[in-house]
């Protein structure tokens, strides 16, 4: 009986130990094995790109785009999943239910052609009298408009050159006040915005020269540094033609991508184009990436007092 118990433990030992080393296995791989990708992207009149993601060559994600979008993701050689066999089941299943829709039926009371002309032939001499009654009306309210209006240019000439200096006098009090109250109404506004800006402007110098905010701007910047240095290309590739006719925004973007260039490393071939418009490139990338390494930075951060103190404010 000990003989069987002792074997039964050793046998649940050995399962345990297994399972346990299996797990160690498999998040060691998924945080020390990379995943690579690959990308190729061209735009010349129009965009084209295609790109892959894998682990281990187990996992795999494709994505191309070529006036479509095209997303394929395979588990060792199965396809887990491909959008273009979703549309095409959506697509079916709204032609199936077209089908399924019964069509109109027939209207058994419906009139003929010729009951229909003989009722608009009964119903023309009605609707004759109602216009000319309509058209009757419509000439006595004009001439009626016409005698009021008569009668009151009459009045409007008897009246006194008084009345009439008091009239436009208190039409001119009036917009002047209205003048006032503005001007009153966009001073309130403008000195109101002026205080919300000094506000703002004293809270941003508090928080630029405060040098808890200075050491922790530095620490993200270097993280950040770091994070790209990780997910950045081994291999790549970049060709871009672009103009504009404008050559202060040529100049602009010239200035983003020196910035571009001094924070990541990326060598990127550029061809400007002044008084003109023109957008062309094209783009290899090839590298991969840790998980681990991404983790520890993502761990820095958030063991970070300063960090922790800004984002709890």
């Amino acid at each position: 009986m000990l003989h069987v118990l002792l074997l039964i433990l050793k046998i649940t030992g050995i399962v345990i130990a297994c399972i346990l080393g299996l797990v160690i296995l498999v998040v060691t791989a998924v945080l020390f094995v990379p995943v690579r990708y690959k990308v190729n992207a061209d735009y010349h009149d129009r965009f084209k790109a295609q790109a892959k993601v894998s682990w281990l060559g187990i996992l795999r994600l494709m994505i191309s785009y070529d006036e479509e979008l095209d997303i394929k993701a395979k588990a060792f050689f199965i396809t887990v999943y491909n959008n273009n066999d979703e549309n095409s089941k959506v697509s079916e299943q709204k032609k199936a239910n077209k089908k399924k829709e019964k069509k109109p039926e027939e209207n058994i009371f419906s009139a003929s052609d010729k009951d229909v002309e003989k009722l608009t032939e009964k119903e023309e001499k009605p609707q004759i009298k109602m216009a000319e009654a309509v058209n009757e009306t419509k000439e006595d309210v004009q001439n009626v408009k016409e005698a009021v209006s008569e009668d009151e240019s009459g009045n409007i000439q008897n009246r006194s050159f008084f009345n009439k200096v008091k009239d436009k006098c208190f039409v001119i009090y009036t917009k002047i006040k209205e003048i006032i109250k503005l001007i009153r109404d966009t001073v309130k506004k403008i000195s109101g915005a002026a205080d919300r800006l000094k506000e703002k402007v004293s809270k941003a110098k508090e928080f630029v020269t405060d040098e808890d905010n200075k050491a922790l701007f530095h620490f993200l910047v270097e993280q950040l540094k770091a994070l790209i240095k990780v997910i950045k290309p081994k291999k790549y590739r970049i060709n871009a033609r672009i103009g504009f006719e404008d050559p202060a925004t040529m100049g602009k973007v010239l200035a983003y991508v020196s910035i571009l260039y001094g924070m990541s490393g990326v060598d990127l071939s550029l061809e400007p184009v002044f008084g003109e418009n023109v957008k062309e490139g094209s783009m290899f990338l090839k590298g991969n990436i840790c998980i681990f390494s991404v983790l520890v930075i993502a761990l820095r951060v958030y063991r970070n007092e300063q960090f922790k103190k800004f984002i709890s404010r």
